[in-house]
C-alpha cells in the first residue's frame, strides 16, 4: 500500500474540524477561554470534565484518566478503533464519524 502524503495529511488535520467529530460523537463542548472543554469519550466516570479542544491549533487532549490526546487522525483511530491508514480514509471520505 501506498503512504499518505505528507501534503494531504497537513490537508486533513487544517481542514476537518475536531470540534465538529468530538460533538459528533455526543461530547457537549463548552467554551473556556480559547478552548472548548467537555467530558472525555474515552473513559468513564469523568465526573468533570477534562476533555479540551483548542480549535486555534485543531487539537485535543485528555487531562483525565485517559491522557490521550493529537490531532483529528488520532480522534477518529481511538473513536473508532481503527489503524491508521483507515482513519485517514474516512476523513479522506468525509464520513459522518
Amino acid at each position: 500500500m501506498a503512504r499518505v502524503p505528507e501534503a494531504e495529511l497537513e490537508r486533513l488535520k487544517s481542514e476537518v474540524s475536531v470540534a465538529r467529530l468530538v460533538e459528533a460523537k455526543g461530547v457537549v463542548l463548552e467554551k473556556r477561554g480559547k478552548d472548548l472543554v467537555g467530558r472525555c469519550p474515552f473513559h468513564s466516570p469523568d465526573d468533570t470534565p477534562s476533555f479540551v479542544v483548542t480549535p486555534s491549533k485543531n487539537l485535543w487532549r485528555c487531562f483525565g484518566a485517559c491522557g490521550q490526546g493529537g490531532s483529528v487522525v488520532d480522534f477518529v483511530m481511538k473513536a473508532e478503533g481503527v489503524a491508521f491508514r483507515h482513519a485517514v480514509e474516512l476523513l479522506r471520505e468525509g464520513a459522518d464519524l
